[in-house]
C-alpha cells in the first residue's frame, strides 16, 4: 500500500511522528510531503530530528500569505505530487489550509482521504480551522477521532461511515517524549522553577490580527505577572503582531517573552507549568495530559470535554476575565477526578491497524 502524508504546521509534525513510524515499520511505502507552511526552523525542521520523523520526501515550500493564496498554491503542488506519486491513500492531519489543499487534491483526482483527528467543532466560522476541518470530514473516506463527542458532532452532520474512534495521537506522542526529556535540565535552561511560573501561548489569528484583543490578553499578562511569573514562548505571527501594533516597549521583567520552543522543551515547559494560558486546541489538551489547570483566551473549544471536567476555563479575551479566572485557578487546592478522553495511548496504532487491514 503507498500513501501520501500532508504535513505542513507544528501540530502536525507532532501528530505525524509516531503514526509514519509504524506505517513505514510494517512496511507500507509512504510518501511525507510537507506543504512549507510552516518554514521557522523551532516551527519546522526540529521536529524532524526530535520526534524521528523521516525527512519530507518532497518539501513545497509554499511558505506564508494568504489564506486563498496559500491554499491554493498548496493545492497547485500537492497534486503534482500525487500525479507523480499516484498512492492508494492520503492521509492528512488536522485542520491547517496543509489538511484542506492535502484533501481536495487527493478527493478531486478520486484518491481517498483518511483525515486524523476528525470530527472536532469549535462552531465558530470565523476561525479558518473550523472551515478546514469541516470541508475535510465531509470529503474524507475514512475519519479517525479522537474522542466520543467528535463521533457525535459527525453524526450530527450525517456522517456515520468509515468513522472509527481511535484516540488521540497527541496523548501517544506527548507520553513518549515524557518518558525521555529532563524537565530539570529545560527548565533550568529557561532560569524556571518547577510549579513556580506559568506558561503562555498566543497565536490565534483573531487574537493577534486584532489590536484590541492582543492589547487586552498583554495587559492581563502584565498585571498578572506582577504577581507570577510567566513564560511566553512567542509565535512568528505573535511576535509580528507586537512590533507592528508597537507593544514591545512596556514589557514588564516578570513577562519573560521567548522564541518558540521545540517540542520536547515545550513538553518539559507544560509539565512544569502552574497553570497553562493558551489560545491552542494542543496545548489544551496537553495540559490536561499533564494534569496542569488551564485558561483559554477563546469563548469556545473543540474539546468541550475538558471544560466539562473543569480542568479548563474559557474566558475571552475580556482583561478582567483572564486576569480573574488565572488567580482562581492558582489558588484552587484540589481538581476533579483525571479521566483518560484520549485512548490511553494507542491511538497511532489503532489507526495503522485500521489502514493495513483495509489495504488487503
Amino acid at each position: 500500500m503507498k500513501i501520501v502524508s500532508v504535513v505542513g504546521a507544528r501540530p502536525q509534525f507532532i501528530k505525524a511522528a509516531l503514526v509514519s513510524k509504524k506505517v513505514r515499520e510494517l512496511g507500507m511505502n509512504e510518501i511525507l510531503v510537507h506543504t512549507g507552511q510552516h518554514y521557522d526552523f523551532n516551527m519546522s525542521d526540529v521536529f524532524f530530528e526530535e520526534l524521528d520523523l523521516p525527512r519530507p520526501d518532497s518539501n513545497l515550500g509554499i511558505g506564508s500569505g494568504s489564506h486563498g493564496e496559500q491554499t491554493g498554491k498548496m493545492l497547485i503542488e500537492v497534486e503534482k505530487v500525487l500525479l507523480k506519486e499516484k498512492p492508494d491513500m492520503v492521509l492528512v492531519y488536522g485542520d491547517t489550509n496543509s489538511t484542506l489543499a492535502g484533501a481536495l487534491a487527493s478527493v478531486k483526482l478520486h484518491i481517498p482521504v483518511a483525515h486524523i483527528e476528525a470530527g472536532l467543532r469549535s462552531f465558530n466560522k470565523r476561525m479558518p480551522e473550523e472551515i478546514n476541518r469541516v470541508l475535510t470530514d465531509h470529503i474524507a473516506d475514512i475519519l479517525f477521532t479522537p474522542t466520543e463527542v467528535a463521533v457525535k458532532n459527525l453524526e450530527n452532520e450525517g456522517i456515520k461511515k468509515g468513522v472509527y474512534n481511535v484516540g488521540d495521537v497527541m496523548f501517544d506522542i506527548s507520553l513518549e517524549i515524557a518518558k525521555i526529556i529532563d524537565v530539570k535540565t529545560i527548565l533550568l535552561k529557561f532560569g524556571l522553577e518547577n510549579k513556580n511560573y506559568i506558561l503562555a501561548t498566543i497565536h490565534r489569528a483573531d487574537n493577534t490580527d486584532i489590536r484590541e484583543n492582543l492589547e487586552n490578553i498583554l495587559e492581563a499578562f502584565k498585571e498578572i505577572s506582577s504577581k507570577y511569573k510567566i513564560f511566553f514562548p512567542v509565535h512568528p505571527r505573535t511576535k509580528n503582531a507586537l512590533i507592528g501594533f508597537n507593544l514591545m516597549n512596556s514589557i514588564p521583567n516578570n513577562l519573560v517573552l521567548s522564541e518558540p520552543v521545540s517540542y520536547k522543551e515545550m513538553v518539559a515547559l507544560e509539565q512544569g507549568a502552574k497553570l497553562i494560558v493558551t489560545d491552542s486546541g494542543g496545548v489544551q489538551k496537553e495540559a490536561y495530559f499533564f494534569k496542569v489547570p488551564c485558561v483559554t483566551v477563546r469563548e469556545e473549544t473543540e474539546w468541550v470535554e475538558l471544560v466539562e471536567a473543569k480542568w479548563n476555563k474559557l474566558t475571552g479575551v475580556n482583561k478582567e476575565k483572564i486576569i480573574k479566572s488565572v488567580f482562581e485557578e492558582l489558588d484552587r487546592k484540589q481538581y476533579p477526578e483525571w479521566i483518560d478522553f484520549y485512548g490511553g495511548g494507542k491511538a497511532s496504532e489503532r489507526i495503522v491497524r485500521i489502514l493495513v487491514n483495509g489495504s488487503k
